[in-house]
C-alpha cells in the first residue's frame, strides 16, 4: 500500500487551502493507497513534520503552502527517496512557476502530483541553510524583511515593501569568488539563482535551470531612482539582462564576503548570517512531481 502526507500552512499566503485538500482526499482514495494530513503550527514547523515523516514508508510528502513552507518540507527529503509534490499556496509560488505547476487550478495541481512525473532538481546551500529558489544579499534581503513583518500578503503589499526599502537605502561593498575568479564590487544586491524568478513572475534569472547543477549569480550595481522604472519592466519581461547594470554568470561554488553580518534572503524568508557566506550545489538531489512535458527521465 502507498501512503502519502500532505504537510498543510494553514496561514501561507492568501488563498484557502480546504478545496485543494478535498481534492486530494479525493484523488487518493484508492484500496492500495492512503492519504494523511498534517499541519504546521506555531511550534511545529514544516521541517519537523517532514524530517519525522521520511522513516515512516511514505512513497510522497505534499507541501500544501508558499516557497517557505515547500523550502521546509524539501530541505528534509533531498537526498532521499520520497518524492515532494506541490500545491501552490502562497503569494509568489516561485517554485511551483518554474517547475510548471499550476497556481491557479487546484484540480491540475493535484492531478500532477497524481500522475506522478518525477523531476530530479538541485539543492543548494548557504552556510548550510538549503535553498531551491534564490538567495540573495543586500536589496532583496531587506524587501523581504520588510515583508515579513507586514500582515498582508500579495504583489501590491511586495510592491510597497520594495519602495519603502528603496527609499534610504545604500549600496555595500562586496568581494565575490565564483567561477575561479576574485572580485569586488559596490552592488545593490547580489542573487543567486536556482531557478529563473523570485515569484510572482518577477524573473531576476531568465534562462536559469533547476536541475543543471549551477546557480545563475546575478549582480545588479548601484542605479539611480529614475533607471528604477525601466530595471522593473525588464524585471517582469523577461528582459534584465538587458540593463546595463546587470551583470550575471553561472557556477556551481560561490562565497560572498561582505563588511559586515546581517539579513539574507532565502527562498522569500529572512534570516541573519555572517560576513562570509559560502553557497554551493547538490545536483538532482530532490525528487519533485511535475507535469508530464517537464518530466525527465
Amino acid at each position: 500500500m502507498k501512503k502519502y502526507l500532505a504537510i498543510v500552512n494553514p496561514i501561507a499566503g492568501v488563498k484557502e487551502k480546504e478545496t485543494a485538500m478535498k481534492l486530494l482526499a479525493r484523488a487518493f482514495s484508492g484500496e492500495d493507497e492512503r492519504l494523511y494530513f498534517t499541519f504546521t503550527s506555531e511550534y511545529t514547523s514544516a521541517f519537523t513534520l517532514a524530517k519525522e515523516a521520511i522513516t515512516k514508508g511514505y512513497e510522497a510528502l505534499i507541501a500544501i503552502g508558499g516557497d517557505g513552507t515547500i523550502n521546509e518540507v524539501a530541505a528534509a527529503l533531498y537526498n532521499s527517496p520520497l518524492k515532494l509534490g506541490i500545491i501552490p499556496k502562497g503569494s509568489g509560488n516561485g517554485m511551483a512557476r518554474a517547475l510548471g505547476i499550476p497556481i491557479d487550478d487546484d484540480e491540475a495541481a493535484v492531478e500532477v502530483i497524481r500522475r506522478a512525473h518525477v523531476r530530479a532538481i538541485d539543492t543548494s546551500f548557504a552556510n548550510g541553510s538549503p535553498f531551491f529558489c534564490t538567495f540573495g544579499v543586500g536589496f532583496d534581503a531587506g524587501v523581504t524583511h520588510r515583508y515579513s513583518e507586514i500582515a498582508s500578503r500579495g504583489l501590491f503589499s511586495y510592491l510597497k515593501s520594495a519602495i519603502d526599502e528603496y527609499i534610504g537605502f545604500k549600496p555595500k561593498m562586496y568581494k565575490i569568488t565564483a567561477g575561479g575568479t576574485t572580485f569586488s564590487c559596490e552592488a545593490m544586491l547580489v542573487t543567486c539563482a536556482n531557478i529563473d524568478q523570485y515569484g510572482s513572475n518577477a524573473f531576476i534569472a531568465p534562462g536559469a535551470s533547476p536541475d543543471d547543477g549551477l546557480l545563475d549569480l546575478v549582480i545588479v550595481s548601484p542605479i539611480s531612482l529614475l533607471r528604477v522604472p525601466q530595471l522593473v519592466v525588464q524585471l517582469f519581461t523577461k528582459r534584465i539582462s538587458h540593463n546595463t547594470q546587470v551583470e550575471s554568470l553561472r557556477c556551481a561554488d560561490i562565497t560572498i564576503e561582505r563588511e559586515e553580518e546581517g539579513i539574507v534572503q532565502v527562498d522569500g524568508e529572512s534570516l541573519e548570517m555572517g560576513k562570509s557566506i559560502a553557497i554551493k550545489v547538490i545536483p538532482r538531489s530532490l525528487q519533485v512531481y511535475v507535469p508530464e512535458e517537464r518530466y525527465e527521465e
